[in-house]
This record gives C-alpha cells, sequence and structure tokens, in this order.
C-alpha cells in the first residue's frame, strides 16, 4: 500500500495529513518491506535494539556511543547500538525509555512507558540521522495505540505529517517512507495508547560507511624509506670510525 504526496498538493490522502504549503520533496509512505527497500535504493541496516532488556535508559538518549548502566539488565556498552541513529525522548520518571523484549517482538524493541499526556507529540520518539537519509522504516505493534503520527523533518522546508496511520490490533507492521531526495534529517514518532507513546523495532535506514583510514601516499612511503635508509648508513659509517679510533 502506497500513500504518496508531491510538491504543491493540498489534499487527504487516506491516513496522510497534508498541508497547504509546497514540500521540497515527495514522500511516500510504504506498508511493504519489500517494496520500501526497493524504493531506497541503496544498502540498508536494522537496528533490532539487541536480544534483552537494558532499562530505563535515564539519559533518554540512545546511540552507538552510548556508555551506561541500567537496573534491570546488562549494561549498554559502545557499539551496541549500530551507528547513523541517535533515538530519544523527552526525560520522565521510572521506567519511561527502555530496550525491552517480547510482546509481539522478536528479541529486544524499544519504547516508553509512563507516556500519560494530552499532548502525544511531547513524548514522541526522536530519530535523528548522523547524515541525511532518503528515507527509513520500523515494525511498530498495538501497544502504542491503535494508531499513529510520523512527522519527517528535511533540510529546509516544512515537515511533511502523516497521522491517524493505522496499527494492527495484533502482531507488528511495518511502516516506511522515502523520499526523492536525500533530506531527511530526523523524524518523530508518537502513538495514541494512554501509557505507551512508542514501541518500535527493527528500525531501518540507510547504512553508514565505516570511518576509513587513508594509507600514506607513496611518496610519504619513499620518504620514509629514504630517512630509515640515510640513517642506518650513518650509524655504519660512525661504528667504522669507532673500531678505527680503538685501534691507534
Amino acid at each position: 500500500m502506497l500513500k504518496t504526496f508531491g510538491i504543491g498538493t493540498l489534499a487527504v490522502v487516506g491516513s496522510m495529513l497534508i498541508g497547504s504549503t509546497a514540500f521540497a520533496s515527495t514522500v511516500t509512505q510504504y506498508t511493504d518491506s519489500s517494496s520500501f527497500s526497493s524504493a531506497m535504493g541503496v544498502p540498508l541496516s536494522v537496528e533490532d535494539f539487541t536480544n534483552q532488556v537494558h532499562y530505563p535508559i535515564l539519559s533518554g538518549t540512545l546511540n552507538s556511543a552510548t556508555n551506561t548502566t541500567v537496573a534491570n539488565g546488562t549494561p549498554i556498552t559502545p557499539g551496541m547500538i549500530l551507528p547513523g541513529v541517535t533515538y530519544s525522548t523527552p526525560i520522565g520518571t521510572g521506567n519511561f525509555f527502555n530496550i525491552d523484549e517480547g510482546l509481539y517482538f522478536t528479541g529486544g524493541f524499544l519504547d516508553r512507558t509512563s507516556g500519560n499526556s494530552s499532548n502525544k507529540a511531547s513524548v514522541a520518539l526522536t530519530t535523528s540521522f548522523d547524515q541525511n537519509v532518503n528515507g527509513f522504516g520500523f515494525l511498530a505493534s498495538p501497544l502504542m495505540g491503535t494508531d499513529m503520527t510520523v512527522t519527517v523533518h528535511f533540510t529546509s522546508g516544512p515537515d511533511a505529517s502523516f497521522s491517524n496511520i493505522s496499527i494492527p490490533s495484533s502482531g507488528t507492521s511495518f511502516f516506511g517512507f522515502v523520499s526523492n531526495a536525500t533530506d531527511i534529517t530526523s523524524a518523530t514518532i508518537y502513538g495514541n495508547d494512554p501509557t505507551t507513546p512508542f514501541a518500535i523495532d527493527n528500525f531501518t535506514y540507510p547504512t553508514v560507511a565505516a570511518p576509513t583510514i587513508a594509507a600514506p601516499a607513496p611518496s610519504t612511503i619513499d620518504d620514509v624509506g629514504l630517512a630509515l635508509l640515510i640513517g642506518a648508513g650513518c650509524l655504519q659509517v660512525r661504528t667504522r670510525r669507532r673500531r678505527s679510533a680503538a685501534w691507534h
């Protein structure tokens, strides 16, 4: 199932709310992971939030650099979460930001509890990308309610808000969002459940290339080799002079 809006469109298509201001890009919503992957057209990473519990995350922030102990489960250490995305939510009380397990999902999943608020956007999950991306997707469950809102933020121009997205009453469901440009900087996600505004897993996004260490240029290697040879030669000459002096 696809839902698409383009530049300068004023309409409501299915569960997608479209404003009167022109958007910089065309954004398409997908409910099929295969079609989503094909539309993305780039290598993808899938964050599964590990296979066990780690909660609460008291900083309200989770990314590949997170290094913290938790009251329940093993510590979260650097590299446990894939690079490329920071997941955050406003700081709350109790077990407000968690990696839980089970409950429709296989292994770990990311959620918020104690999310009671008349303004669900105020307790949303924000996914911020280290570099601009052309899309993202995730699994959602009815733990977060009967419907949700996903707002996509761009490098410029107004946000694209997809509201009243229906969440099936059992199991998990895939939702993906693809822009026709690499201009997505972040997104906010929240459902209408009174206590659990988000519960997601398998967050999917373009793979971030691992940092590479540049090899020295050939000229640099030659210079180093020449310096070593000269140094060795000088040492040999000094050694011979010392031996010659010793005989006199």
